[in-house]
């Protein structure tokens, strides 16, 4: 009798064991996925839904959870832009891949006269400023070919990001933010010829990473007097 109560308690600490381990090996799979695939992609095309959705990654506990604060995307969109024959275009995409997330922000709006000039007058003097710096950071004007318009640049290939605004003309303005998507192909809504002509060259460690020399972000403390790179960075608009 005693010789059977063994027997099935062997049976049921091997059973346990076994419970246990592939346990373990379902929380490790599923924390890889995690890790190199990100949870679910959520998606947001309602133009309607701009306002609340910019508002969600800009405030809060949200601030972190895309490494931007969307500086060149206005707040909300004004009522021309709905009445210009054309209504605006949005895309919004993001996926939490471990501690950056992949991201794909696209908005273009055409104004009427008056919105496009106060729009391009609000790219023209918006200034970041961080708390403990006394220097502030500004958007870059780049007119030099490399995109296709002139544009209003927050983001220029730091830690594998874009953002910025583009003059179309024609009362238009294009508003883009992408982090982690590496090459073209990656894009899903965002035109190619309103990305840089050397997009996919730029996405390189050796000039995106987010300590590499030569890119920008206006979310990024400066530090005039010293390295290019203080390491510190807030998101707020």
């Amino acid at each position: 009798m005693l010789q059977k109560k063994g027997v099935k308690l062997s049976i049921g600490i091997i059973a346990g064991i076994i419970i246990g381990i592939i346990t373990v090996l379902a929380i490790i799979y599923i924390f890889l996925l995690k890790f190199f695939f990100g949870g679910p992609v959520k998606k947001i095309e309602d133009v309607n839904k701009y306002e609340e959705t910019i508002l969600k990654y800009t405030s809060g506990d949200s601030i972190n959870h895309v490494h931007t604060g969307f500086i060149t995307f206005p707040e909300s969109i004004t009522k021309s832009a709905f009445e210009s024959g054309s209504e605006p275009e949005f895309y919004f995409e993001y996926r939490d891949t471990w501690d950056v997330p992949t991201c794909e922000v696209y908005l273009k709006c055409q104004y009427n006269d008056s919105d496009y000039v106060s729009e391009l007058s609000r790219l023209e003097s918006t200034v970041k400023s961080f708390k403990g710096y006394k220097n502030t950071n500004s958007l870059i004007y780049d007119d030099s070919g490399r995109f296709s318009h002139p544009v209003y640049i927050a983001i220029d290939h730091h830690s594998y990001s874009y953002e910025y605004a583009m003059d179309l003309g024609n009362n238009s303005i294009v508003y883009i933010y992408t982090s982690w998507k590496k090459a073209l192909d990656d894009i899903k809504k965002i035109p190619t010829e309103y990305l840089p002509n050397d997009f996919e060259d730029s996405m390189t460690a050796d000039k995106a990473a987010f300590f590499a020399e030569g890119n920008y972000d206006i979310y990024e403390a400066p530090n005039p007097s010293g390295p290019q790179h203080t390491g510190a960075v807030d998101y707020t608009r």
